[in-house]
Formats: C-alpha cells, sequence, structure tokens
C-alpha cells in the first residue's frame, strides 16, 4: 500500500492541493468507497484500484477495532 503519510508530505512540499480523511471521520468509508467507484469509471489502473481497496479495508478495520473514536468531525475553535 502507498505510504499515504508520504503522499501529503509530497503534495505539501510542491505546494499541491491535498484531501485528508482521517480514519476517526464518520464518513470517510463512504468518501472512500465514491471515491474508488468515480476512479475505476474514469479509467485508474488495476494496481492503483487494488491499493484502493487496502485504504479502504484499514480504514473499516479501524472503525470495528476504535468505534468510540468514530465520530462526525467538527472544526476547532483556532481554525473557524
Amino acid at each position: 500500500m502507498k505510504d499515504q503519510k508520504a503522499i501529503l508530505l509530497k503534495c505539501i512540499k510542491n505546494d499541491e492541493p491535498a484531501f485528508v480523511i482521517a480514519g476517526h471521520d464518520i464518513s470517510s468509508i463512504e468518501t472512500l468507497k465514491a471515491y474508488y467507484e468515480i476512479a475505476k469509471k474514469k479509467g485508474a489502473d488495476d494496481d492503483f484500484l487494488k491499493d484502493m481497496l487496502l485504504v479502504i479495508e484499514e480504514f473499516e478495520v479501524f472503525h470495528q477495532q476504535e468505534p468510540e473514536k468514530i465520530k462526525m468531525p467538527s472544526l476547532k475553535e483556532f481554525e473557524r
């Protein structure tokens, strides 16, 4: 599986936009599955799609093992 942290750091280094979905986000699995379907429809290669399935699986395991951490995200006071 691609190193998600490395991808984010590369975007930051290259001043490219990035979108981060945290494992504790209640909508994360649905969001990842929707992205997977869009990527598949647009012709993503099999290796990329297999990697996305691993990411989805990782999130599903986290949600099962840490249900008390799953919540709707909100902005912190300093982020407003």
